[in-house]
């Protein structure tokens, strides 16, 4: 398991490959269940869980090992994942975020008209946690759609070369 996340070299296929990101987005659903216990706690993982970015990176260098391209191209996937995560961001908390997100809303646009960044800070303290506690198990859920689907997408553009290459023999189911 250890080579699969902490390792950019060599070759993964397309089942370790999802395997991979399944086990990086089911941690990520749980950090983002973690607002549902402590609303403090969660931002702090929140910003500690960046750290999953990096087996996230090297499984899709891997991935692109196995299809024979060069590592380099995952960059662009890795942006593409980037995009859609601050895609979902955006959506589920205007979907699920109800009144306290209509109202945050509001609130932001009113005080960053005034230019008031002390206001905006008090606003996002006020309605961050019941916004928080809203949107938990929605984000959590999304991460394992979101991961789940651009694990086959990419799955389904890289196809294994069926040789060994020179990033490493064909990698065993």
């Amino acid at each position: 398991m250890g080579n699969l996340l902490f390792s950019p070299s060599g070759r993964v296929g397309p089942s370790a490959f999802f395997k991979g990101i399944m086990i990086i987005s089911a941690i990520s659903a749980v950090l983002s269940l973690m607002a549902l216990v402590s609303y403090s706690l969660a931002n702090i993982l929140g910003i500690l869980s960046i750290v999953l970015l990096v087996p996230f990176f090297f499984l899709l260098i891997k991935r692109s090992h196995d299809a024979g391209r060069s590592g380099w191209l995952s960059i662009v996937w890795f942006i593409l994942f980037i995009i859609l995560i601050f895609v979902m961001g955006s959506i589920i908390p205007s979907i699920f975020g109800g009144e306290e997100y209509a109202a945050m809303q509001r609130a932001t646009e009113e005080a960053a008209a005034s230019g008031d960044l002390g206001e905006i800070m008090a606003i996002a303290t006020e309605f961050g946690e019941p916004l928080a506690k809203k949107t938990a198990i929605p984000s959590a859920i999304g991460s394992l759609i979101l991961g789940a689907v651009f694990a086959f997408v990419v799955n389904l553009l890289n196809k294994q070369d069926p040789g060994d290459n020179q990033f490493g023999p064909v990698p065993t189911a």
